[in-house]
């Protein structure tokens, strides 16, 4: 044991070697800090691009002046690719196909208090509902956290104003 200690007693006030382990310490909790923060701001980023997709759609569909059919497709290609026709995607593997289109007709008042909801000589008015959930393609630190499959749910409603 005295030989132990004479080891031991050998290193106490020498300090070479503090800064390694301190940064031994800190650098895997920074890294990991800087992981969470790009996946996170990645999944805003994806989130607000979708949204904007879908609002675009909608906006389009409300106005458009052509048949469902014809409107629903350039509708649903402008959501996912940002033009009408052709175009890239705004976000990978989100397909125009993967945005739904529905048309529903509310009333202009509201039954249970009177109170005017729209403004329309009718007593119904035609909204347009576009929306789509898109699968987060993670890049590892949701899962290495023990998070399941992150799915991004959007929607929007115009008021259908052509047709």
């Amino acid at each position: 044991m005295t030989r132990f200690g004479k080891i031991i007693r050998g290193f106490q006030g020498d300090e070479s070697g503090a800064a390694l382990v301190e940064v031994a310490i800190t650098v895997p909790l920074v890294l990991l800090l800087s992981a969470g923060v790009f996946e996170f701001s990645n999944v805003l980023n994806t989130r607000l691009l979708l949204e904007a997709g879908v609002e675009d759609g909608a906006r389009y569909m409300a106005r458009c002046s052509s048949d469902w059919a014809t409107c629903m497709g350039s509708a649903q290609n402008l959501a996912a690719n940002g033009v009408v026709k052709d175009g890239s995607a705004r976000v990978k593997g989100w397909l125009p196909g993967k945005v739904e289109i529905t048309k529903r007709s509310l009333a202009a008042t509201d039954l249970a208090t009177g109170t005017q909801i729209y403004l329309s000589s009718k007593s119904t008015v035609d909204v347009v509902i576009v929306s789509s959930d898109y699968s987060y393609p993670d890049l590892g630190f949701l899962s290495y956290l023990g998070f399941g499959p992150l799915t991004l749910n959007v929607s929007h409603q115009e008021r259908v104003l052509g047709w």
